[in-house]
């Protein structure tokens, strides 16, 4: 498939497809509309996000309805890794904003599935909800900055009259629990919203019916995968690939993904993903738990 040069002739889509990988994730983030102390300075960052000065290195996602969710823009090349040398201001202002809560440092992906959710009114104001398997906690606190806010009080001192959801954030690995804790005391945001994460240590594939017997509105399952799919962020990734990685770990995705459905109520909505290209944890998982139902 290759010519002396390494170059592909049959499979062209291969070597666009191999480059894409080698280039690094663009920088991403996302603002905070509610939720902190800082959300009145949420007009201020994006005047200066919009100067001159950071124009031309982020702009906002086109396909976000929020408007809320920056990406480096493809002429910048601008990634965590360069940030400090292409634009120290915008560092500070990142750094600043993520210390104080007015945004979040996340990737486009891990942001996928609450957008999800969130698009089809399975996660909003007042939800119940499942983070089976949740650390490092940056979809936890994405959940939670939605399911704990109040659409219907936009002031932040009426918040605490209203009716507020609650994001359960579970992991099998309490030091990666501890982690997540952590995550969320640094967040930022406020204690109102942040009080309203349950911490749970469960293996996911036999999370416990809750108490109350009533069960969640949305359920979120990254389930722990091969991470094929993170290699322009891990370099380590790539040389240490096999598929017996993901061969291995199909039972244990199809395991959490079944409880979750389990878990769900009627008309509620699980959102199954994994940080891996691989079909064996993806889609034949899918298709497994699918066959089983």
């Amino acid at each position: 498939a290759f010519n002396s040069n390494g170059r592909a002739k049959q499979y062209p889509h291969l070597l666009k497809y191999i480059n894409a990988l080698s280039r690094s994730l663009p920088l991403t983030f996302r603002l905070r509309k509610e939720g902190s102390a800082a959300t009145a300075q949420h007009d201020a960052v994006i005047q200066e996000l919009q100067s001159s000065q950071h124009n031309n290195l982020v702009s906002v996602v086109k396909y976000d309805p929020s408007q809320t969710i920056y990406q480096a823009t493809s002429e910048s090349e601008l990634s965590k890794s360069n940030l400090s040398k292409v634009s120290p201001s915008l560092k500070e202002l990142l750094v600043n904003g993520s210390q104080d809560g007015t945004l979040a440092r996340q990737e486009l992906g891990s942001m996928l599935p609450v957008l999800c959710l969130s698009a089809g009114n399975w996660l909003k104001p007042g939800s119940k909800v499942l983070d089976l398997c949740a650390s490092p906690g940056s979809k936890t606190l994405q959940a939670l900055e939605i399911a704990a806010s109040s659409s219907s009080s936009p002031k932040r001192n009426e918040t605490k009259n209203a009716k507020l959801g609650r994001v359960i954030a579970n992991d099998v690995h309490s030091a990666r629990l501890d982690s997540l804790k952590d995550a969320v005391d640094r967040s930022g945001l406020d204690d109102i919203l942040t009080s309203r994460v349950t911490y749970t240590n469960f293996d996911a594939s036999v999370f416990p019916p809750p108490k109350s017997g009533k069960l969640f509105d949305a359920i979120i399952a990254d389930v722990p995968c091969s991470g094929d799919g993170t290699i322009r962020k891990d370099k380590h990734i790539l040389p240490n690939w096999s598929p017996a990685t993901g061969n291995a770990l199909h039972g244990l995705q199809l395991k959490i993904l079944m409880r979750a459905l389990e878990l769900i109520k009627v008309g509620g909505v699980v959102c199954y993903s994994t940080c891996s290209l691989n079909p064996v944890e993806d889609e034949a998982v899918v298709a497994a738990a699918l066959k089983r139902m």
